[in-house]
């Protein structure tokens, strides 16, 4: 799967230190993408964050990552358990990657679960990284 480089013309934005904490803790985000329809799709995932990128390990199988290569805009929503008005919105556009030894998946199990990946995606999926660069941070 080739990497896409970000949409030109729209700059690139930097994550603020509150979005920064939110995203480094074991705190679930909302990843949302557009269907086909351009209705959104949205699901709960594991992140992690690379400089102001966003990580995903993703099924090659599941809705979200076929949402993803057809049309690379999404929007990510994090909040804090403790206090969820302390909450944090990127939008942005996202490039995939294969990872076909699930290096990605088995960090962000150790990051959420404390262990390696428990099989909630079923036997032996295909893995894809997602990577969103920030366009906006709200």
């Amino acid at each position: 799967m080739a990497v896409r480089p970000p949409m030109k013309g729209i700059p690139m934005a930097q994550l603020t230190d509150k979005a920064r904490t939110l995203f480094d803790g074991p705190n679930f985000a909302v990843l949302s993408t557009l269907e086909p329809d351009g209705r959104p799709q949205s699901t709960v995932v594991w992140v992690k964050r690379d400089g102001d990128d966003l990580l995903f390990a993703l099924p090659r199988s599941r809705r979200k990552t076929a949402n993803l290569q057809r049309d690379p805009r999404a929007a990510v929503a994090i909040f804090d358990p403790a206090n969820p008005y302390d909450s944090v919105q990127v939008q942005g556009t996202a490039s995939l990657e294969d990872d076909p030894d699930g290096k990605l998946i088995d960090e962000l199990s150790h990051k959420y679960v404390g262990g390696p990946y428990p099989g909630f995606a079923g036997p032996n999926p295909e893995w894809v990284t997602a990577r969103i660069r920030a366009d906006k941070v709200t």
